[in-house]
């Protein structure tokens, strides 16, 4: 019951296949849960959820935008409630500044758009306006719909394995990933293309990584003491 200061039974929560048949529901990217962190209270956030997927799926994190630049209004101005949120944001685009990783990050997070701040399904704005998730990917892939969008990113699967493997290894080494890993980063790529992309052939490429392997015995952990500096401890006596 828990009452008292003691703990109740284990809890078990009994999970259920649910099958999709709407692409647009299902995946990592549109999960709700990432659909509402990249947002606020209020609204969607693109340009949030665009620099989620440059840095957490695909591995390529944008740069801080300048200091100088304003913040984004939260609400719409006189001249701009009627306008979509990607008109609104097109006058960041103007500063050379932030021209270069909006065209970058922009794509990604209006493929989103269909999304409110909750993970809602919508076709429209608040003021009726049309919700624009069109774009290109990486300057070749052309869509106009988040399914579109799902297609595109499957089609640099290479792209997206060497992402996913460098945060494996990261994450194996407990640093980041540097210059002196992309041959190692390259052949478990390869590997794990050569088995058709199995997470498990990935996770083993890593442990069997160079410097996974090369990882410094000084940041191993060991319960065994050197017998030259073992301290011997009084007998406990009683009084």
């Amino acid at each position: 019951s828990g009452s008292k200061g003691k703990p109740g039974s284990p809890v078990v929560i009994q999970f259920r296949r649910v099958p999709i048949t709407d692409r647009r529901q299902g995946g990592v990217i549109t999960n709700a849960a990432v659909m509402t962190m990249t947002s606020n209270a209020t609204r969607s956030q693109p340009i949030t959820r665009g620099a989620w997927i440059a840095s957490v799926i695909l591995n390529d994190p944008p740069e801080p935008p300048p200091a100088d630049v304003p913040q984004f209004a939260e609400k719409p101005s006189a001249e701009e409630k009627d306008m979509t949120l990607r008109e609104r944001f097109a006058i960041h685009r103007t500063r050379a500044d932030c021209a270069s990783c909006h065209r970058r990050i922009d794509p990604l997070g209006f493929a989103m758009e269909n999304y409110d701040a909750a993970g809602l399904w919508r076709e429209t704005y608040e003021n009726g306006r049309d919700v624009d998730a069109s774009g290109t990917l990486f300057g070749k892939h052309k869509f106009t719909n988040v399914v579109e969008f799902k297609d595109a990113l499957l089609a640099e699967k290479g792209r997206f394995t060497h992402a996913f493997a460098a945060h494996l290894l990261s994450f194996a080494l407990g640093r980041e990933v540097g210059v002196a890993d992309s041959l190692a980063l390259d052949q478990i790529v390869h590997e794990t293309a050569a088995a058709d992309y199995r997470f498990r052939a990935m996770i083993k490429q890593v442990v069997l990584s160079e410097p996974f392997l090369q990882t410094p015995a000084a940041n191993t952990v060991t319960t065994e003491t050197p017998k030259s500096k073992t301290t011997r401890l009084p007998k406990a006596t009683t009084r």
